[in-house]
Formats: structure tokens, C-alpha cells, sequence
């Protein structure tokens, strides 16, 4: 039998939602609608990605706020936080090496936030939201509502019948890469993998080298998961401390 303090929140998920999209929305309208507005923006490329894609780190740690007894799993420290590190940078350094091109390293750490806006809400917080349901079911929930978030990515320049396609596509794909992220965390408890693995996603198709870099990443990524230490409750001590 599920007890009220095991069931679902999904007051919390419905505000941490329409906190992400509030937050997202108007910029995705504004870069994809008004596209020569946004160009005219006066703003670093960097600062302009970060504006667009932190909606659901917002929504993420306004809940924090708002729901006090919400219990993290997901977190930075994970339950090794060196092992996230270095999870992570391998892909930096692999595009790096790969494309010889050390600025890359910088681009790695700005894209770092980018990427930790958005799965500090979905990983960070969504995910744990949901720890009552099966990880299918966590999946296809945060899949279709991660694939919704974009907004205008797929339907601000398509035609309504090729929008449509594009979204039930890449609902199929986020909900996949969701089932991946959930399965990769559950053991290590580590919000950097699932930043690493998302960010692998876009350099495969943002870098040129960005699947060769990737694949050499994997025998390194497989030991990491290997020697990672299990543990089924991580310090709730370190969660404060670490909270973002």
C-alpha cells in the first residue's frame, strides 16, 4: 500500500512545469519567431542559450523553495563527485583532441551550464518528483514534457503536418534518452551524468569529429560506471551543502 508521504506530488510537478515554461517560453518564441529581434539582442551568444535554456533550472529550484519536504536523490555529489567530474570532461577534452582545437574547453564549460539548466529540472528535481512510478513510466512522462518545452523548436518554421512529425519523433527520443538517464543515475545517484550524457547527445551532432569523439569516450565512460560506489541513501547533510 502507498502512503500519502510515497505518493506523487504532482502539485510540485505542475508548478515546477509551468515555472520551466513561463521562464522558457517567451525566449524560444523570441529566437525562433522574431528571430532578427533576438540577432539584434545585444547579448553574448552564451548569455542568450542560457536565457532560453535554464526555464526548468528555475522551475527546479523554486520548488526547492516551495516544497520542503521533497527528498533529492539526484544530486552533484552523487555518491562520488571526482567520478562525475571526470565523467563529464571527457568530452570536452576528447572534441578537443579530436577537432585540435583547445577552445573547445571553454566551450565545454559554458555549455556545461547550458546543459545544467535544463537537467536540474529534469533530472534534479522531475525525476526524483516521480520516484514512485516504473522508470518507463517516469520516462514517458519526462520525455513528452521535455519534448513540449521546446516550444518552437520543431513547429515555428514547419509546415503543421511536418511540426507534428518532428515532435512525436523527438518525444520518442527525449522519453528514450530519459529511460537511459534514470537507469545511468539510479546506482550512482550523479545529476553530472546525466549532464554528460546530454550533452553527448548535442556534441554528436553540433561538432564536427562530435561521434568520434564520443565513441572513444566510452570505454572510459563504461569503467567509471563500473568502479562507481553504490549507495542506496546518499548524506542528507551533503545534499544541503551541495544543493546548486
Amino acid at each position: 500500500m502507498v502512503t500519502n508521504s510515497e505518493k506523487t506530488n504532482w502539485k510540485a510537478v505542475f508548478t515546477f512545469y509551468i515555472l520551466a515554461c513561463l521562464w522558457s517560453w517567451p525566449f524560444f518564441w523570441w529566437r525562433d519567431v522574431n528571430r532578427e529581434s533576438w540577432l539584434a539582442l545585444d547579448l553574448p551568444r552564451f548569455i542568450k542559450i542560457w536565457l532560453v535554456m535554464w526555464g526548468p533550472g528555475v522551475g527546479a529550484l523554486a520548488c526547492f523553495l516551495l516544497y520542503k519536504n521533497h527528498k533529492r536523490a539526484i544530486t552533484f555529489q552523487g555518491t562520488s563527485l571526482w567520478r562525475g567530474i571526470v565523467f563529464f570532461t571527457l568530452i570536452p577534452i576528447s572534441l578537443a583532441l579530436w577537432n585540435k582545437d583547445p577552445k573547445i574547453l571553454l566551450t565545454g564549460l559554458l555549455g556545461f551550464v547550458s546543459i545544467l539548466g535544463e537537467e536540474l529540472g529534469w533530472r534534479g528535481f522531475l525525476q526524483d518528483a516521480l520516484k514512485t512510478r516504473s522508470d518507463w513510466s517516469k520516462a514517458v512522462i519526462i520525455g513528452v514534457l521535455w519534448e513540449i518545452w521546446h516550444f518552437t523548436n520543431r513547429t515555428a518554421n514547419n509546415e503543421l503536418f511536418q511540426a507534428i512529425k518532428l515532435v512525436c519523433i523527438w518525444m520518442v527520443l527525449t522519453t528514450v534518452l530519459s529511460f537511459i538517464a534514470i537507469k545511468l543515475t539510479k546506482r550512482n545517484q550523479s545529476l553530472m551524468v546525466a549532464i554528460t550524457l546530454h550533452t553527448a547527445v548535442n556534441a554528436g551532432f553540433e561538432f564536427p569529429n562530435g561521434p568520434q569523439a564520443l565513441l572513444s569516450c566510452l570505454p572510459f565512460w563504461a569503467l567509471l560506471l563500473w568502479r562507481w560506489p553504490v549507495q542506496n541513501k546518499v548524506d542528507e547533510s551533503l545534499i544541503l551543502r551541495l544543493t546548486p
